[in-house]
């Protein structure tokens, strides 16, 4: 499987889903200061992997650039299993 292919498997079965259920979590939770700004950057992250997603629909990303996405999504990963 290429890294394109990886990374769009990674991010429609995995990261968007995630990230969605954590944008509704947010939304229906009591608005504060922290909440809004969580919101806000949740929403961004959402944003830039739309714009992946888009990328890989229109042939327009690298193996070289979807290698470093998939890379900094383990990396991720890893960061929050250990909290």
């Amino acid at each position: 499987m290429s890294n394109i292919e990886q990374l769009k498997k990674v991010l429609l079965e995995e990261v968007m889903p995630e990230v969605e259920a954590e944008i509704k979590a947010l939304g229906s939770a009591k608005q504060n200061k922290q909440t809004k700004d969580e919101l806000e950057y949740i929403n961004g992250v959402k944003k830039y992997f739309d714009e992946v997603l888009l990328d890989i629909k229109n042939n327009t990303i690298s193996q070289n650039d979807a290698l470093d996405i998939l890379e900094s999504l383990e990396e991720m990963k890893v960061e929050n299993e250990e909290l």
